[in-house]
């Protein structure tokens, strides 16, 4: 515990740096946001989350601050404000909110919306607007009830986790500032990340789906690929497949998108969308040692080709048909190409009734690690 407090005082000693200026007095017995809950309980908003407390006990003190503490917290009111008061009413340190990691919402509250939340902290100037959104599975207050095992603290392992996987681009990292934007647009929808707590650990369980900033729907991390080939950074994603043949083999795969291309058009009064996507296949190892002949690799590019083209299109149309709603912002596309055919628009029904259409290549990029036979 004592390593994670030590680790945290350096953090939020560069938070508060890079937020202002600041003397001793500034310092002096502050209690630091690290993260907040949102839910809505019996009627009220309830606000949990984290704080660690800084102290420097003594003038003799001044350039030596220490956090004694990170404690949870709990506070709740009919509106926001009241919420906040009731914190405020409760805690004996200065607050300073410029170094809040994440905000997560309950799956509840999230079905009835977030937007207001989000304004708050977008309009009020001492959030940061890069804070991390997500949602979780349960009532918030279990989010903080017990200490997290491999991180410093609930909020660091949010953070830490979805940004780690964002990195591969196997997650969406969603800010408040990113989802402002989303909301401005007003005919578009968004994803954000949707987590759990399973021993002691935050666990990313797959993606919100938010429509009119309410929950429309949940994607499981397992069918999510569709959907982070079009909007992950750098999606690099594992896959197993098996070639149709008399072998029973299994390869191991990672593909790496190198490409991605989204062009819009407007054809016999529909919304046409086509999505190019490259990638770059390495064969990790095969189950089973076997020579490999060029019709072997093309078969194993085809199967490849094939599966993402098939989770592209179950995200498109899982978007399309049961959230109803665009959250991949192909409307952004559209509008730059057609702004005054938007205009006369209603985005929402003409995305119901879009043409997609997806192109995959894939190239095996290290075939020559592989002992390919050219006869058999």
């Amino acid at each position: 515990m004592i390593k994670k407090l030590n680790l945290i005082i350096c953090i939020l000693s560069m938070s508060i740096l890079f937020n202002g200026c600041w003397d001793y007095k500034d310092i002096n017995r502050r209690g630091i946001l690290l993260s907040v809950g949102v839910d809505e309980i019996k009627g009220e908003i309830q606000f949990t989350g984290e704080v660690a407390k800084l102290f420097s006990p003594t003038k003799e003190q001044q350039t030596s601050t220490h956090v004694t503490d990170v404690y949870t917290f709990k506070s709740s009111g009919r509106y926001f404000e009241g919420a906040r008061q009731d914190f405020e009413n409760k805690t004996p340190l200065t607050d300073f909110s410029g170094a809040v990691r994440t905000i997560t919402f309950s799956k509840s509250f999230a079905e009835n919306g977030i937007e207001q939340y989000l304004n708050r902290i977008y309009f009020l100037s001492q959030y940061r607007s890069s804070i991390l959104i997500t949602v979780f599975d349960g009532n918030t207050e279990n989010l903080f009830n017990t200490e997290i095992i491999n991180d410093i603290s609930v909020g660091y392992a949010i953070e830490d986790t979805i940004k780690k996987l964002n990195e591969s681009g196997a997650a969406i990292y969603k800010t408040v500032q990113e989802i402002q934007s989303d909301i401005q647009f007003k005919s578009i929808g968004y994803l954000v990340p949707y987590i759990t707590r399973e021993d002691g650990t935050i666990k990313y369980l797959g993606l919100a789906a938010m429509k009119n900033s309410k929950l429309v729907g949940v994607i499981k991390s397992e069918n999510s690929k569709g959907f982070l080939y079009i909007l992950a950074k750098k999606p690099t994603m594992n896959m197993v497949i098996q070639i149709p043949g008399e072998s029973n083999n299994i390869f191991s795969l990672t593909n790496i998108l190198k490409k991605r291309k989204i062009r819009t058009y407007y054809k016999d009064g529909k919304v046409n969308i086509d999505i190019d996507l490259k990638f770059s296949t390495q064969l990790q190892y095969e189950y089973f040692l076997e020579n490999l002949n060029k019709e072997d690799l093309a078969n194993i590019e085809k199967e490849v080709s094939n599966k993402i083209k098939k989770d592209v299109m179950y995200a498109l149309e899982k978007s399309q048909k049961e959230f109803k709603c665009d959250v991949f912002g192909f409307a952004r596309y559209f509008k730059g190409k057609y702004p005054n055919i938007y205009k006369e628009l209603t985005w929402e029904e003409a995305y119901d009734q879009a043409v997609f259409n997806v192109n995959v290549k894939t190239t095996l990029i290290n075939t020559k690690l592989l002992d390919v036979v050219g006869k058999k």
